[in-house]
């Protein structure tokens, strides 16, 4: 976990499992996303050098397959490979950095997402049915329509119990 990885990254030797010149190539571009990383971190680095730093390391990982002599030199990822991840870290960070320097990047993190995620998941797993018994509405927008519900009793404070009943004895 955390700086463990980095410590991988940084020390594994792909040679022992991939062609030299395909090892190489991916010891570059895990070399490259460090300094990125260690940029990232920095509250004082120039957004504008931060994104002509990840440009360059998008266009090392979408290397394309070339065709030498009728031998294929394999590339390294395709645009399918590209994850939401490096989407945000390419197209926006350098943004969030512009806008947020004074508090880092640090500052930004997935978790709440991931943690509200987990929650709709387990909640709608719980449910005996599990997109099935008959409904035809998809399993995400079942999730989708129970949190719409959820926001708009929250937001409107709308009462959902109603007090006990008490009984009259005439």
């Amino acid at each position: 976990m955390g700086e463990d990885k980095l410590k991988v990254l940084k020390n594994f030797d792909f040679s022992q499992i991939l062609p030299l010149s395909r090892a190489r190539k991916i010891c570059e571009l895990w070399d490259r996303f460090n300094q990125i990383y260690l940029n990232l971190k920095s509250k004082n680095y120039n957004p504008q050098q931060f994104q002509f730093e990840v440009e360059d390391w998008l266009e090392i990982f979408l290397t394309p397959d070339r065709v030498i002599s009728n031998c294929i030199k394999k590339g390294l990822y395709s645009s399918s490979a590209i994850t939401s991840y490096i989407h945000v870290l390419v197209n926006h960070m350098s943004k969030f950095m512009e806008k947020h320097q004074q508090w880092g990047i640090k500052a930004f993190s997935c978790t709440p997402v991931k943690k509200k995620n987990h929650q709709k998941i387990n909640y709608f797993f719980q449910k005996t049915l599990k997109d099935g018994g008959g409904k035809q509405k998809a399993a995400i927008i079942e999730i989708l329509e129970y949190e719409n519900r959820t926001l708009f009793y929250l937001s409107d404070d709308v009462i959902t119990s109603t007090s006990k009943l008490r009984k009259i004895h005439i």
